[in-house]
C-alpha cells in the first residue's frame, strides 16, 4: 500500500544477498524476479475502483501513447530514452511494435526471433493529458490501471507514484494533489517482463531427444510450470506451444475515476430465488464517507486478534449526512423496469449498504438454445440531499444457476455435483474450452465477438477459461452475458506448485477479479486452476487465499479446485472413439479432451516458407525438423503424444506416403472431426449419468498446429462442423458399437435421439440406411419414436446390418435422418465405418475388441476420399443474400443443390482469391441427389485490396468445385 504520494526512489540497484521484507513479514533475499524488493511505496491491494460513466469516468486509453526503452531501468524519469514511437494501449510492446511497421509479424516465419529481446529491455509508455474539470479539490481521482505485464513503476509530474506487481487488476492508487489544475499532466509507466533478471534459456539451443523432440530438462532460468514468485500463466510466458514468446506491456484500459467524499464502491447483486413470477434480488454495496478504499487493508498480515479492542470504543461516528441509495433496473429497450429508493445513514468511513429486492414478471438469462439470454443494466445511484453525487451501473441478468448430484454412481472420496440446474432446469452442459485470444494479448472487442459468436452458433452453452491462461478482458465477460454463454472461471495457475507466490500480490489479484467479475450472469464457475494439485503443500496457501476470498466476496458461484478432480476428468485417448461410451459411462463431466488436426493449407502458405511443404509424409522422422524449421516452428507440443495419432487418423481419409499440404491438412481435420463426432454423441446419449462435456480447445492463440476447432484467424476447421452437428439442439445419431470391423460381422444400428428443447416431438420417425462406398443403397429401416421434452434421450434399435463377407478393405457408408410428423427434416449424421482385412487376424481383432487400443494406421488404404469421388455427382451454388458487417465482415446465405444421382460427400462452401476467415451455419457436409442446402457464411474479409478478386466455390469430395459471383 501506498504510504506517500511523494516518496522517490534513490537506488533502483540492489546488491547480491540483500533481504527484504515482505507484507507478510517474512523475510527473503533479493532475487532477479523481485526487482522491486527494497522499494517502499507498493501498490498491490485487493481493492478494486470500481469503473464510473460519464465525467465522472475518463478514459486514458486509444491512441496518444508514446513508448521506449532502456537497456537498463531508469532512476530519474527525465533520463533518455530510446526508439519513443507512437503507440496506442491496451497492446503488448510486440503488437506496438509490428503495427508501427518496425517489425514484421511476430507469427510469420521465424519473425518471433527478432523479438527476442524485448523481455530483456524496460519499456516506458507516456502520455500527455488534460487534467479533468470534475478533478476539483476534496474530489477523489484515482488513477487505475486494469492490467500491466508484468512489474510496473509509475511517475505523474515527475513524482514517483509507486511500483507494482502482477498483471490482472492495478496499480490502483488517488492522485488529485499530483494533478496540474487547468493544465496538462505528464503520465510515465515502466514496465518490465515477469521473466526480469531470470530470462529462460533459448529453446532452440537445447539438445534434442531421440525423436527429434526438444529436451527442456536442460532449459535454465524462468520456468513458466514452476514460476517462482511469478504470477503468470505459463501459455504466454514461454510454456508449451507459446516458446518463442514472453508477453510484456500495458494490455489493459488505463482509466480515471474522479468522485465526490461521499461515495459508492463495489456494488454487489445477486439473484436470491425465482418463483411464482416473482425474482427475489438481493444488492449490497459500500458507502464510503470522507474516506476512500485505498486506504484499508483486507486483513493483517501478521498474526493477531482480527476484532479486539480491549474497551477502547470503534470508531462508528455517523456521518450525518441525508443519504439515499436508489437501485433501477432498465430493460433492454432503456425503459425503467424497476426502481426502488431507501434512505441510509452512513458511518464516517465504510458502511456496508443492503436491499432486498423483488422484481415482479422479471425477463430471465438463459443459456444458449435455452431461451433468451435477458440482460437489465442496472443503475446504482448514491443520493445526498436528495441530489446524486455518485452513480455506478453495470450490466446483469436474473437467473439462478445451481448443482445437483448427477444421475450415476460416486466412487471416490471428493466428488462434486455435476448436474446443473439453470432456472430450475436440468440440461447436459454443451461445453467448450477457451484459452487466450492471442498469445501476444491482442485483445480488441471484435475477435473477441468474432470467436464467441461462433462459440454461439456451434451450440455451446459454457466455454471454461482455462487456467494455463488469462483472467480474461471485460469484453469476454460482457459478450458472453448477450449471447448467453455460460463462462467457468479458471484462476491462472497450471500444473504447478506455487510456495513461492507471494501471498499479498496472490491476494490482491484475486479480490480484484472477484469483485470485477462477480456481476457478469455468464460467470457461473470458479475454479482454482488447470491440472495442478491443489491438496499439495506447495499450494496449500494459494488456495486457502483463493478459498477464504470466495467465501467473503462471492457465495453464489458454484466453486471447484481444479479440474480434473471431484468427478471431472481430462483424458486424450489414442483410440476408437466408441469407447467413450464404454469406459467413460459412469464419468459425471468430461472437462478436457480432443484429438489434433492441422489449420487449413492457407495458413501454412501465409505463414511458413512454402520450400518446407515436402516429406510431409514423414513428419515423425526424427531428422523431419532439420529440413522444415519454420513448419516445426509452428506447432504446438511436436511429439510423440501428438505427431502419430494425428497421422493415424489422417491416414483413413488420404495416403500419407507422400501427401501434398492441402492433403495432409484436410486429412487431418477429417480424421479428427470423426474424433470429435463419435465421442460427443456418446458421451451425450449417456445423460443423466454423464451431465457436461467441455472438448479442448475452441480457438489457438496463434498460428499453430494443434487441437483446435478455429485457427488464430479466426477459421473454422471441420473438427468445428463436426462438433457443431452434435451440439445441435435436437440430434439424431447412430449408437455405433464400434468404427473397424472385419468381413461377415453383424452391425447392430441403434439410433438415439439426444434433445434439449421444451417441446416433445410426439410423432417422430427415425430412418437408418446403409450404403456402400459407391453410394448404392444395401439396407434401410425406418421406425417411428416419440422424442421426450427436453433434455432428453430416446432411443430406437433398427435390427442390425450383416457385412458380406467378401466386402473387405472398404468403407460402409451410413446414414441416419430424423423426420418431424409432417417430413420435415430435423437432424442428419452420417458415419463411414471400415471393413478391414486386418482385423481378420484374431489377435488383433481380440485386442481391438477388447481393449482401447491406439489407432491403426492404414498404409496401404482403403482411403476415403478416393474412394467416394469414383462415384461422382454434381453442385450448383447461388447467392441469395448477403449483408455488410462493418467494414470487414460480411454474411452471405448461399443456396446450395446436388443436380446429380449420388449424395455429395463432405460437400464444402468456401471463398478463394482473398484472405479471408469463414465461420458457416454447415460445412463438410451430406446433401442427398436433388437436395438444395441454404448455407449461412460469417466472413472476415483479411484482406480489402483483394476482396474485389474473391469467389463463391462451392465442392464436394465427389463432385467438383463450382463457383458463383459474390455481390
Amino acid at each position: 500500500m501506498m504510504k506517500s504520494r511523494h516518496i522517490f526512489l534513490l537506488f533502483l540497484i540492489t546488491l547480491p544477498g540483500t533481504t527484504w521484507v515482505s507484507a507478510q513479514g517474512t523475510t527473503a533475499a533479493s532475487t532477479p524476479d523481485n526487482p522491486f524488493a527494497e522499494e517502499e511505496n507498493k501498490l498491490w491491494q485487493p481493492y478494486r475502483i470500481t469503473p464510473r460513466t460519464g465525467a465522472q469516468h475518463v478514459t486514458l486509453s486509444g491512441d496518444g501513447w508514446e513508448l521506449s526503452h532502456t537497456d537498463v531501468p531508469i532512476i530519474d524519469p527525465k533520463a533518455p530514452r530510446k526508439d519513443a514511437f507512437q503507440t496506442s494501449i491496451p497492446n503488448s510492446v510486440h503488437w506496438s511494435y509490428f503495427k508501427a511497421g518496425k517489425l514484421p509479424h511476430p507469427y510469420y516465419h521465424k519473425n518471433s526471433d527478432q523479438y527476442k529481446f524485448m523481455d530483456e529491455k524496460a519499456w516506458y509508455y507516456r502520455k500527455t493529458f488534460p487534467t479533468p474539470t470534475t478533478a476539483t479539490p476534496g474530489n477523489y481521482v484515482f488513477l487505475c490501471f486494469d492490467g500491466v505485464d508484468y512489474f510496473s513503476k509509475v511517475w505523474l509530474n515527475g513524482a514517483l507514484v509507486g511500483v507494482h506487481e502482477g498483471m490482472f487488476g492495478g496499480p490502483m492508487v488517488e492522485i488529485g494533489k499530483l494533478l496540474k489544475p487547468g493544465s496538462q499532466n505528464e503520465l510515465l509507466v515502466e514496465v518490465r517482463a515477469g521473466n526480469w533478471g531470470n530470462k529462460a534459456a533459448d529453446y532452440e539451443s537445447l539438445p534434442r531427444l531421440a525423436s527429434g523432440e526438444f529436451d527442456y530438462s536442460h532449459r535454465t532460468g524462468y520456468n513458466p510450470r514452476a514460476s517462482g514468485r511469478i504470477i503468470k500463466p505459463w501459455v504466454i510466458s514461454g510454456g508449451s506451444g507459446g516458446e518463442p514468446f514472453f508477453s510484456v506491456g500495458m494490455w489493459q484500459d488505463v482509466r480515471l475515476e474522479i468522485v465526490q467524499p461521499y461515495h459508492l464502491e463495489r456494488p454487489y447483486l445477486t439473484t436470491t430465488s425465482i418463483q411464482n413470477g416473482k425474482a427475489m434480488l438481493h444488492f449490497a454495496s459500500e458507502v464510503l464517507v470522507d474516506t476512500n478504499s485505498l486506504g484499508y487493508q483486507l486483513h493483517p498480515w501478521k498474526n493477531t486478534q482480527i476484532h479486539h479492542y480491549d474497551g477502547r470504543v470503534p470508531g462508528t461516528t455517523p456521518s450525518g449526512a441525508n443519504l439515499s441509495v436508489q437501485v433501477e433496473l432498465l430493460d433492454k429497450t432503456g425503459n425503467v423496469a424497476f426502481t426502488q429508493e431507501k434512505p441510509f445513514k452512513a458511518f464516517k468511513g465504510r458502511t456496508w449498504f443492503e436491499d432486498d429486492l423483488i422484481l415482479l414478471n422479471p425477463k430471465l438469462w438463459h443459456p444458449n438454445g435455452l431461451g433468451e439470454a435477458n440482460l437489465y443494466t442496472v443503475r446504482v445511484a448514491l443520493k445526498k440531499d436528495r441530489q446524486v453525487i455518485d452513480q455506478i451501473q453495470f450490466p446483469f441478468g436474473i437467473r439462478t444457476i445451481e448443482r445437483v448430484a448427477s444421475a450415476g454412481p460416486r466412487y471416490a472420496d471428493r466428488w462434486e455435483n455435476w448436474q446443473f440446474v439453470v432456472n430450475g432446469r436440468k440440461f447436459f452442459v454443451k461445453g467448450m474450452n477457451f484459452t487466450p485470444q492471442d498469445i501476444l494479448l491482442e485483445t480488441s472487442k471484435e475477435r473477441y465477438r468474432w470467436t464467441l459468436e461462433a462459440a454461439k452458433k456451434m451450440g455451446v452453452q459454457l466455454i471454461r477459461i482455462w487456467g494455463g491462461g488469462l483472467l480474461e478482458s471485460e469484453h469476454l465477460y460482457t459478450i458472453c452475458n448477450e449471447l448467453g454463454i455460460m463462462v467457468w472461471q479458471d484462476f491462472p495457475i497450471g500444473n504447478q506448485d506455487t510456495p513461492l507466490y507471494p501471498q499479498d500480490i496472490w491476494e490482491a489479484q484475486v479480490v480484484q477479479n472477484i469483485v470485477r467479475l462477480r456481476n457478469h450472469p455468464s460467470l457461473a464457475v470458479w475454479c482454482g486452476g488447470n491440472e495442478f494439485n491443489p491438496y499439495s503443500y506447495g499450494n496449500a496457501a494459494t488456495m486457502g487465499i483463493l478459498e477464504r476470498n470466495l467465501d467473503i466476496f462471492d457465495k453464489s458461484r458454484l466453486y471447484v479446485r481444479t479440474t480434473p478432480d471431484d468427478g471431472s476428468i481430462h483424458t486424450y485417448p489414442d483410440m476408437d472413439p466408441t469407447w467413450y461410451g464404454v469406459g467413460y459411462r459412469y464419468e459425471p463431466w468430461i472437462s478436457e479432451t480432443g484429438m489434433h488436426s492441422m489449420p487449413e493449407a492457407n495458413l501454412f502458405y501465409e505463414t511458413v516458407d512454402n520450400k518446407e511443404f515436402t516429406g510431409l509424409g514423414r513428419m515423425w522422422d526424427k531428422s523431419f525438423y532439420k529440413d522444415h524449421p519454420q513448419f516445426i516452428h509452428h506447432f504446438t507440443e511436436y511429439g510423440p503424444g501428438r505427431v502419430p495419432r494425428m497421422l493415424s487418423r489422417a491416414s483413413h481419409i488420404t495416403d500419407m506416403a507422400d501427401p501434398t499440404l492441402e492433403a495432409i491438412t484436410e486429412a487431418s481435420q477429417v480424421g479428427a472431426g470423426e474424433f470429435y463426432q463419435v465421442f460427443s454423441e456418446k458421451v451425450q446419449g449417456n445423460y443423466p449419468v454423464t451431465s457436461g462435456l467441455m472438448p479442448w480447445v475452441f480457438k489457438r492463440h496463434w498460428p499453430v498446429v494443434a487441437i483446435q476447432m478455429m485457427d488464430w484467424f479466426g477459421h473454422a476447421g471441420a473438427p468445428y462442423y463436426f462438433l457443431k452437428r452434435t451440439y445441435e439442439p435436437t440430434h439424431v445419431a447412430i449408437d455405433i458399437p464400434r468404427l473397424l470391423w472385419k468381413p461377415g460381422e453383424q452391425i447392430k444400428l441403434t439410433a438415439r435421439v439426444t434433445h434439449s428443447l421444451p417441446q416433445a416431438i410426439p410423432a417422430a420417425t427415425i430412418s437408418v440406411q446403409v450404403l456402400d462406398d459407391a453410394f448404392r443403397p444395401l439396407w434401410k429401416q425406418t421406425k417411428k419414436i416419440a422424442v421426450a421434452a427436453g433434455t432428453s434421450v430416446s432411443s430406437a434399435n433398427l435390427g442390425e446390418y450383416a457385412i458380406p463377407t467378401e466386402y473387405r478393405d472398404r468403407y460402409i457408408l451410413l446414414v441416419a435422418e430424423l423426420h418431424d410428423g409432417s417430413g420435415k427434416l430435423l437432424s442428419r449424421s452420417f458415419y463411414y465405418p471400415r471393413s478391414l482385412s486386418m482385423l481378420e487376424d484374431d489377435g488383433f481383432y481380440q485386442k481391438y475388441v477388447s481393449n482401447p487400443i491406439p489407432w491403426p494406421t492404414l498404409e496401404k488404404g482403403p482411403f476415403l476420399k478416393p474412394t467416394v469421388a469414383k462415384t461422382a455427382t454434381s453442385l450448383t451454388a447461388s447467392v441469395v443474400g448477403q449483408k455488410q458487417i462493418g467494414t470487414d465482415q460480411s454474411q452471405l446465405r448461399v443456396k446450395v443443390t446436388n443436380t446429380g444421382k449420388a449424395p455429395a460427400f463432405m460437400a464444402k462452401v468456401d471463398i478463394t482469391g482473398t484472405k479471408r476467415a469463414i465461420v458457416a451455419s454447415d460445412n463438410f457436409t451430406w446433401i442427398a441427389p436433388g437436395e438444395t442446402q441454404e448455407i449461412d457464411m460469417d466472413v472476415i474479409w483479411r484482406d480489402p485490396t483483394t476482396r474485389s478478386k474473391a469467389i463463391l466455390t462451392v465442392s464436394a469430395w465427389n463432385a467438383p468445385a463450382t463457383t458463383a459471383k459474390l455481390p
